[in-house]
């Protein structure tokens, strides 16, 4: 199978990427610490359990996200 480029989004920075690729490569490949963290996909919170199925498409924006502490 050929690889092709896409382009994600990934907070608000364009990136280039070599397809296929799921959410769990986009997280390894950014070295994003996958604990307590929250991903979405195109607006939607993916479930950490379905990463590994979600496989990204040209043009996709992914936000990662952290929780913040507060007081």
């Amino acid at each position: 199978m050929d690889k092709q480029q896409i382009k994600l989004t990934i907070n608000g920075l364009p990136k280039d990427f070599e397809a296929p690729l799921n959410l769990y490569d986009v997280l390894a490949q950014e070295e994003v610490i996958e604990m307590m963290i929250a991903v979405a996909r195109n607006r939607t919170v993916i479930p950490k359990g379905d990463w590994a199925q979600t496989f990204l498409d040209d043009g996709d924006i992914i936000e990662i996200l952290a929780p913040m502490q507060g007081g």
